[in-house]
């Protein structure tokens, strides 16, 4: 049997409603769940060991602090080509490349930021899995389906704004239609709505996101 790591990232987090709803479309699959947590890892061990193969792209110190930005909610889950079945089910990684009915493609937001990571082959499966098992606390017995499931029964009829409006946002800045502080407020503005997440942590995200935009 196979085993994955799949994390429900910020804006996932923040997103209430988008981030439950994925999760429910990922147990739907049928998928067995080893382990879920809510969790917020050191911004080091997200650095230095996860996203370590990245280190000097363009990218990484925005995806790095965008992912230590909030908790994250840690999922192994394990089945039969369960890889493949879930990365189906997210979508390309570029949102608005996304099949529409895919999660990334029905939920993210614009590029990258786009809800949910998951292991992309058997062999990162195999050595995200024993990594992140370093750092969680699996108990023998516990029924983390359960857990998973009375998580998304919390937040999935949270207020929800289309992610449509984030992909205008996103067009409209990369375009030079509007300022990024004007795009950060917007983005702001539109996640207030979708979360209870006190003001001071979703302050950190409209940044992070419109810097992902204008890295292209």
């Amino acid at each position: 049997m196979e085993k994955m790591l799949i994390l429900l990232k910020p804006d996932g987090m923040v997103r209430r409603y988008s981030g439950a709803r994925a999760l429910k479309s990922i147990l739907e699959l049928g998928v067995d769940i080893k382990f879920f947590q809510v969790l917020k890892p050191k911004k080091e061990f997200l650095a230095d060991r996860h996203y370590v193969e990245h280190k000097g792209k363009f990218f990484y110190d925005n995806l790095v602090n965008f992912m230590s930005s909030t908790e994250l909610a840690v999922i192994i889950a394990s089945g039969d080509n369960v890889v493949e079945k879930v990365r189906t089910l997210l979508g390309k990684t570029m949102c608005e490349k996304a099949d529409p009915l895919s999660i990334r493609g029905r939920y993210g937001t614009t590029k990258g930021v786009n809800l949910v990571h998951a292991s992309d082959s058997n062999e990162t499966a195999d050595k995200e899995v024993k990594l992140w098992e370093e750092i969680i606390n699996l108990e023998e017995g516990k029924d983390y389906k359960k857990e998973m499931q009375a998580y998304i029964k919390t937040y999935e009829n949270f207020p929800m704004i289309d992610s449509v409006r984030y992909r205008e946002v996103s067009k409209d800045l990369s375009e030079g239609n509007i300022s990024k502080e004007e795009a950060e407020k917007i983005i702001g503005e539109l996640l207030t709505k979708e979360t209870d997440f006190d003001e001071a942590e979703v302050s950190k995200l409209p940044a992070l996101i419109t810097e992902n935009i204008l890295l292209g």
